[in-house]
């Protein structure tokens, strides 16, 4: 369940990989290209997703990403959700704009309550790599000095 960011005291990532098992993957039109040369892209009602498999992230080795530098946006962001419209609960101010902001239940690292300080932070890296003018995250994802570079399995880094 998404809920407006306001009703969030904190989140942190433990790097526990649920999000990489069960979490669907919307891919933005240039990580469809970027993705779909390598047979990782599949699609559904018209709309296209990192391709599982059995019931994993292609890209997940072990607890963690191996294509930690060029993961798709929707999976830095993760649970953060950046929206033009919403409910006043969820508007965000940055930079003399509004963003409506809402962040995934689903992660059992969200606690509910009155928002700190560093989940504002966390929201504003969300909207910087959300709207572009972020490509990597220093508060999100768990740490990217854990960016694996395939070092077991098969390498796929350089491929995409």
């Amino acid at each position: 369940m998404k809920v407006p960011w306001s009703r969030i005291a904190s989140w942190h990532c433990t790097a526990c990989g649920k999000c990489c098992r069960e979490y669907r993957v919307p891919l933005t039109f240039w990580e469809y290209l970027r993705f779909r040369s390598i047979g990782a892209v599949e699609e559904k009602k018209g709309k296209y997703y990192l391709r599982k498999v059995g019931k994993r992230c292609l890209f997940q080795d072990g607890r963690f990403c191996s294509v930690q530098k060029r993961k798709p946006v929707a999976c830095l962001v993760f649970p953060f959700v950046v929206k033009s419209r919403g409910e006043d609960s969820a508007l965000f101010w940055y930079n003399d704009e509004e963003y409506y902001v809402y962040v995934d239940t689903y992660c059992e690292n969200v606690v509910l309550g009155k928002p700190d300080i560093q989940l504002k932070k966390r929201i504003i890296e969300a909207i910087q790599i959300s709207t572009g003018t972020r490509r990597f995250s220093e508060v999100l994802t768990f740490s990217p000095a854990f960016d694996l570079t395939f070092s077991r399995g098969m390498n796929m880094s350089n491929k995409i």
